[in-house]
């Protein structure tokens, strides 16, 4: 027997071939009529073509009796018709409808056209169009073109009898034989001859294409038939096999729909014993489901009544809750609407007593309450009668469900009972309060399995309620005991606030005064809080804080608290500062009704800050403004002025030698010249202008409006008041000033750069010879740029060792031996080109790159001094020291360490040091010269004459060469003072037992007068200048005899 998958799969096989075999029927049905289209269109183009040629034959014939016509008669009309049919025939005038009938005959004298004529291709081209060969086209273009060839001697003929002569005349006789002679009939023949030729070969074609056509259309009328017989035995397979898959009469089976769908389920559905897998064995199927649902929808509509009862008592829950006024009114109402509303058996509520050993009912309705008397569970987990729902649900805190009381095996002990009073069911849940388990809720049904997913959502929901309710009775509790509490603690609070030195006070709405301490009131300076409500809290407020007191109070009432710092009178005048911290208060509604204001006095407080904002702007000593406040004020001067229009000068004030002052006669000296010398400057200055002192001895005044010449003049009459003397007792103080001006907005449109120029001028000021006032300039600014340029090329020249050292070779005047070498620093910048040691090294001391730079240049001589050593040069290595690296206290330290790590014995090293330098302090240089000489290193006294120095010091030097300054030596040929200087020199020395060395020698002059005078050694260009290592080296080597001979 064939399954329904297997009669659908048929079903759907024989769709798919009928549908197949149905499209092939239809396709050739539109095949066979298209074929009987196209003999049709062969039979039209045949008569179509056979048309056209002789069109083409009519043509001729026509220009024929048109220009026979025209000689003979001489009528133009003739001659018009002529030139209109060949006008026709080329397509460049209107064809006239049904041309093929015979046109010309019927135009008559007046040229009225009996027929329409619409506009149409050449005739060659309509033949074209209409589908004829390449062949048969050929011989119409052929027959045309003779056609046309056969005009020219129409045209020639109508031209001799242009001027209408006599029918007699030799001109027409001439004409007319012209067209009648046997060349013109010739001419004729090879017209018709083509058209003839075509005639027969487009009836060949077009009758060849019909009879094609026709066996075509006799084929497809053959499949047609046949596909057509083909569907019929399929259409009954189909039925056959459609009425198998729906196993009954269409009638039957509308039938059995129609009572399903009136809802009829009692009249059975019986299909037969092959028809269980069809729509009739399907819709038996669907039958007795439907039955069952009805059933089982019957049996949810008892559940639903269950469920609403439970409603009911649920709602009569809440009402309860709302009504009862403790615990055991509520759940004897719980229990009541339970069992009447609920459907319940019997309902009671038992609670933990106070040790939680035991549970106690409290109340109880329902069938079998009796039981309960006196009945007493334990909460102990190994006694049997714990084990019950009612005493496992309040040892778990879950609820307990049980679907068939009477056979469950934890509920024997009570099925006794349970069948007296038909429990079926039971559920036992936790109740709760704070979260804690305080006893339970259980319900018995008479129906098993009463509670299902709906009725557990419900009781729990009940439950939820009850543990809702038994935390509102704890909270009203708790509630009675806080009032007394607070009764209390406000009493408590009242003193608290009382004793409070702060001011704690309390506003309304409207910010009128409802409660303020005994703190209050004092700051206020009021005797009772009637006084403070009848002034207003706002009459107590300085003016300038009224409207920020009001706008906090607006914002505390907004809901925002706040804080403000304000002034106010007391009653007695006295001037407070307060600050208040105020925040909302909130009424029983809790709506914002009030404000909390604590305050404090802050009066000291203020004037601390005011005295610290003093300190931060003022200098305390000289009470000038200070940096920060020059600072500030100059920002807003400066904002002010127009760079086109207004002036101002910034003069920048230094005093000189301030600091011996300091060092000799202590600080508070210095401190007391100070103050007179900042009252003498205020004096001095213009009211408008802007004095403050940056610290130290360092004073800026800032002058608007005033020009240079005018700040020149100020400049003078300040350095004449600040030279007059000073009485600080027990002395008399004499200083001057170096003043530096920078004018706005020439020199800078900012504090920071008319300073920086300003201080640039006063350091020119102080070369010039302190006590006067130098104007920052153009070249300033571009020695200023050179110095900065220097600087920055400094630092990056000593980290990619740009430096080089050279050295001069240095001769003993009396045989000519090389002695030693003097170590001279040069710099190659990349840009900068060379650049002089007396340029880069101040500049170098300046920026305090003097000490690293230093550091390098003594160990690379020693490590050459080392090398040379090795390849053989005994050789003595002077090293230049700057007053920097002499005034560190670590040189000898430093030397000892690099002699050291270079393996050079120290008296092979010379350090030279300026007679300037070691005169500037010369305890401190005797100091450090005996430290390098215990170190073994031997030290020089360079430029000596240069100086001033002194004997009585200079033999306290542990020097043992002096080095005449070159500026002796350039003129001492010429210059007799030259020459007694260093004469002088040379005998001193002798007489202190120094040597001495004579630097710059270039000529043979200077070197034999310095020899005759008695000088030991000699450096210059005469025997050679600084050289590069390499070549100092080869020099050194070419010969082992004296170098030098004079």
């Amino acid at each position: 027997m064939l399954t329904v998958k297997r009669k659908l799969l048929l079903l759907s096989r024989y769709f798919w071939l009928i549908l197949l075999l149905f499209l092939a029927f239809v396709a050739s049905f539109v095949l066979y009529v298209r074929a009987e289209k196209a003999i049709d269109h062969a039979n039209d183009l045949r008569e179509t073509s056979i048309q056209l040629a002789n069109e083409l034959r009519q043509s001729s014939d026509d220009l024929t009796r048109m220009v026979r016509s025209y000689v003979v008669t001489g009528n133009p009309l003739y001659q018009q018709h002529y030139r209109e049919i060949l006008a026709i025939r080329d397509g460049k005038a209107a064809r006239p409808v049904d041309y093929q009938n015979i046109y010309w005959d019927l135009v008559l004298g007046d040229d009225h056209r009996p027929q329409t004529a619409v506009a149409t291709p050449s005739l060659l081209q309509r033949m074209q169009d209409a589908g004829v060969t390449r062949a048969e086209l050929a011989l119409l273009a052929r027959a045309k073109a003779n056609s046309d060839a056969l005009t020219s001697t129409e045209w020639a003929a109508m031209q001799l009898v242009a001027d209408n002569p006599p029918l007699d005349s030799p001109q027409r006789l001439f004409a007319i034989r012209m067209l009648h002679d046997e060349a013109y009939h010739r001419a004729k023949a090879s017209i018709m001859e083509p058209i003839a030729r075509f005639n027969r070969l487009a009836s060949q074609r077009t009758e060849q294409a019909i009879h094609d056509a026709e066996r075509y259309a006799w084929q497809l009328r053959i499949v047609f038939i046949t596909f057509g017989l083909l569907l019929l035995p399929l259409f009954w397979s189909l039925r056959r096999n459609l009425q198998g898959i729906l196993g009954a009469s269409v009638g039957e089976l509308h039938a059995s729909i129609a009572r399903l769908g009136r809802g009829d389920f009692s009249q059975s559905i019986a299909p037969g014993p092959e028809q269980e897998d069809s729509v009739m064995g399907w819709l038996a199927q669907t039958r007795l489901k439907l039955s069952l649902m009805a059933q089982a929808q019957q049996a949810a509509d008892v559940r639903n009544q269950r469920l609403s009862g439970l409603y009911n008592a649920l709602s009569q829950c809440n009402q309860a809750i709302v009504r009862s006024r403790n615990e055991r009114e509520l759940f004897e109402q719980i229990c009541q609407a339970a069992v009447e509303h609920g459907g319940m058996k019997m309902v009671w509520v038992g609670l933990l007593d106070e040790t939680g050993q035991s549970i106690r009912p409290l109340c109880a309705w329902g069938q079998g309450t009796d039981y309960l008397i006196d009945l007493v569970l334990p909460t102990d987990p190994a006694n049997p009668h714990s084990q019950g729902p009612t005493g496992q649900a309040v040892l778990s805190g879950q609820a307990q469900w049980l679907a068939d009381f009477m056979h469950h095996p934890v509920t024997a002990p009570w099925h006794a009972r349970a069948a007296q009073y038909g429990w079926g069911a039971s559920a036992a849940l936790p109740l709760h309060c704070k979260g804690r388990v305080v006893g339970a809720l259980t319900l018995y049904s008479a129906e098993p399995n009463a509670f299902d997913a709906d009725a557990r959502k419900l009781i729990e929901e009940m439950v939820m309620d009850l543990d809702y309710a038994l935390d509102s009775f704890q909270r009203e509790q708790q509630r009675q005991q806080a009032e007394a509490a607070l009764q209390q603690s406000e009493q408590r609070l009242r003193t608290i606030i009382e004793t409070e030195p702060e001011c704690i006070k309390v506003l309304d709405r409207d910010g009128r005064l409802l409660e303020i301490n005994r703190a209050g009131m004092a700051m206020l300076q009021a005797d009772s809080v009637e006084q403070v409500r009848r002034y207003g809290v706002l009459h107590f407020v300085m003016p300038d804080y009224h409207a920020t007191f009001l706008h906090l109070h607006q914002q505390v009432m907004n809901g925002e608290s706040g804080t403000l710092e304000f002034e106010i009178t007391g009653l007695q005048g006295q001037r407070r500062w307060l600050e208040s911290h105020a925040a909302p208060m909130r009424d029983e509604q809790g709506e914002i009704s009030m404000l909390l204001a604590i305050t404090r006095d802050i009066t000291q407080r203020k004037q601390n800050e005011q005295h610290i904002r003093y300190l931060a702007h003022y200098d305390v000593l000289t009470g000038l403004p200070n940096r920060v406040k020059l600072e500030e004020d100059a920002e807003q001067m400066l904002a002010g002025l127009d760079e086109a229009d207004d002036v101002l000068t910034l003069m920048f004030m230094d005093l000189d030698h301030f600091k011996d002052i300091n060092d000799s006669l202590g600080h508070s000296v210095g401190d007391a010249l100070l103050v007179q010398l900042a009252a003498r400057l205020r004096q001095a200055t213009p009211a408008a202008a802007l004095l403050s002192r940056l610290g130290g001895d360092e004073f800026v005044l800032l002058l608007p409006g005033m020009a240079a010449d005018a700040a020149g003049d100020l400049a003078e009459t300040l350095l004449r008041d600040m030279a007059r003397s000073y009485r600080v007792a027990p002395y008399d103080l004499n200083i001057s000033a170096s003043i530096g001006l920078a004018l706005y907005p020439r020199d800078g449109q900012d504090l920071e750069t008319l300073s920086r120029r300003a201080d640039a001028a006063m350091y020119q000021a102080k070369k010039a010879g302190r006590s006067c006032y130098r104007f920052y300039t153009a070249a300033l600014q571009a020695k200023t740029a050179r110095h900065l340029q220097l600087v920055n090329a400094l630092r990056v020249a000593l980290e990619q060792q740009q430096f080089t050292i050279h050295y001069q070779p240095q001769i003993s005047m009396s045989d000519g031996q090389l002695l030693g070498a003097e170590a001279l620093l040069r710099w190659h910048h990349p840009e900068l080109g060379h650049v002089s040691p007396g340029e880069f090294i101040p500049v170098a001391e300046d920026c305090g790159l003097i000490l690293p730079l230093g550091e390098w240049v003594l160990r690379q001589a020693v490590r050459q001094a080392r090398q040379w050593r090795d390849q053989g040069l005994q050789l003595g290595m002077a090293v230049n020291l700057s007053a920097v690296q002499f005034r560190q206290p670590d040189l000898p330290a430093l030397v000892a360490r690099i002699l050291q790590e270079e393996d050079l014995p120290a008296d092979c090293l010379e350090l030279e040091l300026t007679e300037g330098v070691a005169m500037y302090d010369p305890q401190q240089a005797v100091a450090m010269m005996n430290a390098l000489h215990e170190k073994g290193v031997r030290m020089a006294i360079d430029d000596f004459g240069t100086g001033y120095s002194s004997l009585n010091l200079l033999k306290q030097f542990r020097v043992y060469k002096l080095k005449i300054d070159q500026t002796f030596v350039r003129d001492i040929v010429t210059d007799p003072e030259d020459r007694a200087i260093v004469a002088a020199i040379i005998d001193m020395a002798a007489n202190l037992g120094l040597l001495t060395i004579a630097e710059g020698v270039e000529t043979a002059e200077q070197y034999t007068l310095l020899r005759e005078q008695g000088c030991q050694e000699m450096q210059g260009y005469l025997f050679s200048r600084p050289l590069p290592p390499a070549d100092f080296f080869a020099l050194a080597s070419q010969t082992p005899t004296p170098l030098l001979t004079v």
